[in-house]
């Protein structure tokens, strides 16, 4: 018997394995007056805050108290320029707006329009660093 019409061997290889998915980690969010040493104790005070802040928004969300919400995300605004996190303040200042407009509008559903701004926010929020 021949092995003339037989294929040859197939040559097998061990699988390619890609490297797996890069995750980007956003960089922390630092004041600008991180090194200002009169500025450090009130900063790390604002910082302190940070998660009961994340907290009180986000059981404002879940109980869509819209009312709650825009008083929160004001005072963040007002706060997080003068702590040196113009970002954060800037994006609870949209946020506010959003809020603001919304009342305006007698939108039906407003929560569905707002989720990107919101986590946005809280996501910036979880940034913050000295």
């Amino acid at each position: 018997m021949s092995n003339a019409n037989q294929s040859p061997p197939m040559n097998v290889q061990d699988p390619v394995e890609s490297p797996a998915p890069k995750l980007t980690v956003p960089p922390p969010l630092r004041s600008e007056f991180a090194d200002d040493q009169d500025m450090i104790e009130i900063i790390e005070a604002f910082i302190e805050e940070m998660p009961d802040r994340i907290s009180k928004l986000t059981a404002c969300w879940h109980a869509q108290q819209l009312d709650e919400l825009r008083r929160l995300s004001h005072q963040l605004k007002g706060a997080s320029g003068g702590y040196g996190y113009a970002e954060l303040g800037q994006s609870a200042g949209k946020f506010e707006s959003t809020l603001n407009g919304l009342s305006e509008s007698g939108t039906k559903d407003p929560m569905t329009g707002l989720r990107n701004e919101f986590e946005s926010l809280v996501a910036l929020c979880n940034r913050v660093r000295k």
